[in-house]
């Protein structure tokens, strides 16, 4: 097998992580906006790529496998095969390995800012929850506030001039 199998899996690795990119932007604005309806099909369209990045990884870890000839359950990476290929494709796979760290690092850099943008949402909601709605006491028994009871002067249960 040639490494243009690889070649055309990790393009379309890195077209899938391109949209996810494409996403994540749209997401951030989505939740400055505060559409719940918008983000909620954003989250679909998410796991779809998502789904299908896994299902190009499996497949590229199996070509990457038949590509080196070997045999075994450890992860090879694209610096193995870039060592193995002609240079050509050597410099292709090197190219598309840089690419999609690229992608990826941007990719993790917009992820980040979305979940800052959500914390700050859900402490918002939290902070205005807690000025809707009245505190409620105590049910439980407790020690007494000191400040809240009165002395009152009266008799004492103990005599003691005896």
């Amino acid at each position: 097998m040639s490494a243009e199998t690889l070649i055309a899996n990790l393009t379309k690795q890195y077209q899938l992580h391109g949209n996810l990119l494409k996403n994540a932007l749209k997401k951030t604005e989505v939740l400055k906006k505060g559409d719940v309806d918008s983000l909620q099909e954003i989250m679909r369209e998410e796991q779809k790529l998502a789904s299908a990045i896994t299902m190009m990884e499996n497949e590229r870890q199996t070509a990457a496998k038949v590509f080196l000839k070997k045999n075994g359950e450890s992860q090879i990476t694209i610096t193995d095969c870039i060592a193995a290929a002609t240079p050509e494709a050597a410099e292709t796979l090197q190219a598309l390995q840089e690419q999609l760290v690229s992608v990826i690092d941007k990719l993790q850099e917009q992820n980040e800012l979305n979940k800052q943008l959500i914390y700050q949402s859900l402490q918002f909601v939290n902070m205005n929850l807690d000025l809707i709605q009245p505190e409620i006491e105590s049910a439980t028994y407790g020690k007494p506030d000191v400040n809240k009871q009165q002395t009152k002067p009266g008799k004492s249960f103990f005599d003691s001039k005896v």
